[in-house]
């Protein structure tokens, strides 16, 4: 159960109780049982019940799972209660509107049961937090307000609302616009799309069959991903990256004409699209802390990388960060050495570095790619799906890759 903040000394001390801070809680406490793990959140940390998840929602954000995701979530025993509520990706389909090329990469040609899993964030997060919250080896502090911290030689001191949390290391994941990071002058670059992701669930004609398709058209990707049908409707998670000059029309247009708009760029590969839910957005940008690592501090999650959403790798990234900071840690203890020194954390970044920067680096050249017009550089785009789709191996590179295999 989450606690008042008192003084008190812990080993590991996450500010920010999101999906980033409660992965990492939980596997530490799976590896390093002999670590006090303390997660402080500002917002009070209450699960959902079972009849509030009961029924699908129509206005959730959805997350797809890579094969590597789903590895660590089952690692921590979290799998078979999400598997029931997540729809398997069994195909990847991409295009480029008006354009003959796409390519096609199947879970079976991969030897795969899939290569992937969708699940809305509502029901990702309460497993996490439940499992949290339920864990023996992580207290919890919450709704507390972190307002400070000061570092020295040998430990990080967090000011939480009128008390003083003493850890030998502090990560920070209270997302992109981390007060924390800022605090400690780790700067970060910023920038902008000049987009905004429009997030929705919709109800299509025709069945997914698994299929998760991303439609890149002349104003920005359209990406349609399966989601578990409910009472015979089909359902998919749209996101669709707008200009910000479309944004605020596409908000506030009717139901049947922002579907209309939306059939228009996606094209009818599942139907017409009969329902839309309530629609989300928010604006778009690249953001990049230029430190990741100080002694006693660790950057996680958004507070570190904040990408695109084009290739769904946010958050499958961030998991990949958890598990590596896990292992990096797990010698550093068995050792009885010091988890808080720069030389451990800096092993744990350089293990990280290659794999954040590939993933950033193609999350920020797609839309870029795809939102030149240039006519040889569309012919290039035309001629690369092309290759991906005939090339021998280039499709299983590819899907080793997204599948974080």
């Amino acid at each position: 159960m989450s606690e008042p903040a008192s003084a008190c000394n812990v080993d590991v001390a996450i500010v920010g109780g999101g999906m980033a801070g409660a992965a990492l809680a939980l596997l530490l406490a799976q590896r390093l049982p002999s670590l006090s793990v303390t997660l402080v959140e500002q917002h009070a940390l209450q699960p959902a019940t079972d009849e509030q998840l009961a029924v699908p929602s129509f206005d959730a954000r959805s997350t797809a799972l890579s094969c590597s995701s789903q590895r660590i979530l089952a690692e921590l025993g979290l799998w078979p209660a999400l598997a029931q509520r997540a729809a398997p990706i069994l195909q990847v389909h991409v295009s480029e509107r008006s354009r003959p090329a796409g390519m096609l990469m199947r879970a079976e040609d991969n030897g795969l049961p899939a290569l992937g899993y969708v699940i809305e964030n509502r029901l990702l997060g309460n497993v996490l937090l439940r499992a949290v919250l339920e864990s023996p080896h992580i207290r919890t502090i919450s709704p507390a307000q972190v307002s400070r911290i000061a570092l020295s030689a040998d430990s990080a001191r967090l000011g939480v609302g009128d008390a003083q949390l003493t850890a030998r290391l502090v990560v920070i994941a209270d997302g992109a616009d981390s007060p924390l990071r800022q605090q400690l002058g780790i700067a970060a670059d910023h920038i902008p799309y000049d987009q905004h992701a429009l997030v929705a669930n919709v109800v299509t004609e025709l069945p997914h069959a698994g299929v998760a398709y991303e439609r890149f058209t002349d104003t920005g990707p359209v990406a349609l991903l399966p989601l578990p049908d409910h009472e015979s409707r089909h359902r998919a998670a749209l996101v669709w990256t707008v200009p910000d000059e479309q944004f605020d029309e596409l908000m506030t247009l009717p139901d049947e004409a922002f579907l209309a708009r939306v059939q228009q760029r996606f094209g009818e590969r599942c139907g017409r699209l009969l329902a839309v839910g309530s629609r989300y957005g928010y604006p778009l940008a690249l953001v990049q802390a230029r430190e990741q690592v100080r002694s006693r501090v660790v950057l996680m999650g958004s507070a570190a990388h904040h990408l695109h959403p084009v290739a769904g790798q946010g958050f499958n990234l961030i998991l990949r960060d958890c598990l590596a900071l896990a292992e990096t840690l797990t010698p550093v203890v068995a050792a009885g050495a010091d988890i808080g020194d720069i030389a451990h954390l800096q092993q744990y970044f350089s293990h990280q570095q290659w794999d954040q920067q590939k993933t950033v680096a193609a999350s920020d050249w797609l839309p870029r790619l795809f939102s030149n017009r240039d006519r040889p550089q569309m012919l290039l785009r035309s001629a690369a799906l092309l290759g991906l789709d005939f090339l021998p191996g280039a499709r299983e590179w590819f899907a080793r890759e997204a599948t974080g295999l």
